[in-house]
């Protein structure tokens, strides 16, 4: 399910594990453009929350906006398929303004009706750290295979990141990454939503 985080004002939350536009670059999974300063990629755990938004645009046809900060528990593109984990990245803008942002979520076809692009929008504050994140809350979203989060401003790519999701089995040392809680996905600063 599409989940936005909150929107933190505070960098040193990410000081220490960030991609700049040039080391990005020569990774083929991640495209960056210079309205991006900073981007983690990584694997997501969060407070179980139920604050929706309308996302008509997405299998369940709304979003989840978690009230409390989301934790990001592991850096990486790579993860099993198992209920409550969570991916997504960790952004900042170069904009001062407040940025529209219109984020896209591809992955394999999900029954039952074989929808492979999941889409929604939410804004992000000048300054702040935005998260946007998918969590995995139902069986049918349990797909192995390759997914990509992009986010749009203006009308042109400001990231696209790759991940490569796995049969459990394949990676047993992440499948309890997120015990006790459930994953939510998407933007800081301000909540945005994920799916």
């Amino acid at each position: 399910m599409c989940r936005l985080g909150h929107r933190v004002t505070n960098p040193a939350l990410v000081a220490g594990f960030v991609m700049s536009g040039a080391m990005a670059q020569a990774d083929e999974t991640v495209t960056l453009s210079p309205r991006v300063a900073s981007l983690i990629p990584g694997l997501f755990c969060a407070a179980d929350d139920r604050n929706r938004r309308e996302a008509p645009d997405t299998m369940a046809g709304f979003i989840y906006e978690p009230e409390a900060p989301v934790e990001m528990v592991a850096e990486g593109q790579v993860l099993p398929a198992v209920i409550g984990l969570g991916f997504g990245v960790r952004y900042t803008l170069t904009d001062t303004d407040m940025t529209v942002l219109h984020y896209i979520v591809s992955h394999p076809a999900m029954p039952p009706n074989g929808m492979t692009v999941q889409r929604w929008r939410s804004d992000l504050s000048g300054g702040n750290i935005g998260t946007v994140f998918f969590q995995f809350d139902f069986e049918n979203e349990l797909q192995p295979g390759d997914w990509r989060i992009a986010a749009m401003i203006d009308g042109e790519v400001a990231f696209d990141v790759g991940f490569t999701v796995r049969p459990a089995s394949d990676l047993p040392g992440l499948v309890g990454l997120c015990q006790g809680g459930s994953l939510l996905s998407l933007s800081q600063t301000r909540r945005a939503a994920a799916g």
